[in-house]
């Protein structure tokens, strides 16, 4: 071997290693699982609440169709660099995308920017080969032809690894294509439960504070729509045991000094069993439901004219009136030409 056939051998090893590492970032965007869609509970947390890198997820997991876009693009980009002849365009679609994500994960504060930063490099290498023809064809000059010999020169060994490109794209769009079909139903169903909204509350079985920054009774409650334990939600609470019941779902609660609280609730007929986590704080740390429940409340509830009440064991019944203005986000439906919502 010569140094021109220990650089392509080099190459192909960059390949592999480009390949791997971005599919699976790939397939959770195209099963709409990596960003996810905003739920009910989301919408209790304002603006002002939200983390840099929770505005982007809230951004990309808004519009199936750009997660999807997006996870489309990365998986292309990662199936052409198996392939000699197609694994320059690959290197371009994925040094692109991958620079974009860096960008955003750069300035929306997201943990992984090192990997991104290394995933980019990587599709840089794979498209540098091609990069003074990909040059002069844009300059509009002669372009020659690239003469890339075999990774492996072994032909017993090239038997074998030959077939290696296409059986791991066979896998890989099995893969992506199982996962579609089982995950994105679960992702875009937002029927939910009979509770799945969110409501202004009155009424209860808790007393008013003399000061609004102790108040604990209840301003507004979000029940969500998809299944907790379907999306492995429940692992993250520390020491929470699962009621049993039909559905699993995150709840998120607003008090009336303003703290708001994230956890679970279940329905089990015209029971519901709501866990609660700390309120949460600035720490990072109960940015989602994870625990430990600190508190655990159980209702019977009753849908009528409306509303619906969720009636404690020998007290008060909380009354929830459907909130329209708070679900305009998720309401608000696709025109062609409307008047400027911009709020």
């Amino acid at each position: 071997m010569n140094k021109k056939s220990i650089g392509w051998a080099l190459h192909w090893l960059v390949r592999m290693a480009a390949f791997v590492m971005l599919m699976p970032y790939a397939g959770a965007k195209l099963v709409l699982m990596q960003m996810g869609r905003p739920d009910f509970p989301e919408l209790l947390i304002t603006l002002g609440e939200k983390s840099p890198m929770g505005l982007l997820w809230t951004f990309m997991g808004f519009s199936p169709v750009v997660q999807f876009l997006a996870g489309l693009a990365e998986f292309v980009a990662a199936v052409l660099v198996l392939f000699r002849r197609t694994a320059w365009l690959g290197g371009l679609i994925g040094f692109v995308d991958l620079a974009v994500v860096w960008l955003l994960n750069m300035t929306f504060d997201v943990p992984v920017k090192i990997p991104a930063a290394i995933q980019a490099l990587l599709y840089l290498l794979v498209l540098a080969p091609w990069l003074p023809r990909l040059w002069r064809f844009v300059a509009g000059r002669s372009v020659e032809a690239v003469d890339a010999p075999r990774a492996i020169t072994n032909e017993k060994v090239h038997r074998v690894t030959r077939f290696f490109p296409a059986l791991a794209l066979v896998v890989s769009l099995g893969a992506a294509g199982f996962a579609v079909a089982t995950n994105v139903p679960k992702a875009l169903d937002r029927e939910g439960t009979e509770l799945s909204g969110l409501y202004a509350v009155a009424g209860g079985d808790i007393e008013a504070a003399p000061e609004l920054s102790d108040d604990q009774r209840w301003a507004a409650i979000a029940f969500g729509s998809i299944d907790g334990p379907a999306a492995g939600s429940f692992h993250w609470v520390e020491d929470a045991e699962t009621p049993e019941g039909s559905f699993h779902g995150f709840v998120a609660l607003r008090r009336a000094s303003g703290s708001l609280q994230e956890g679970f609730y279940t329905l089990n007929g015209d029971r519901v069993t709501i866990q609660l986590t700390a309120p949460m704080t600035d720490d990072g740390y109960n940015a989602a439901p994870r625990g430990p429940v600190v508190e655990t409340r159980e209702f019977t509830w009753l849908a009528s004219e409306g509303t619906i009440e969720l009636a404690p064991a020998g007290g008060e019944a909380f009354v929830l009136t459907p909130s329209e203005l708070g679900t305009t986000l998720l309401d608000r439906p696709f025109t062609w030409v409307s008047k400027p919502f911009n709020r």
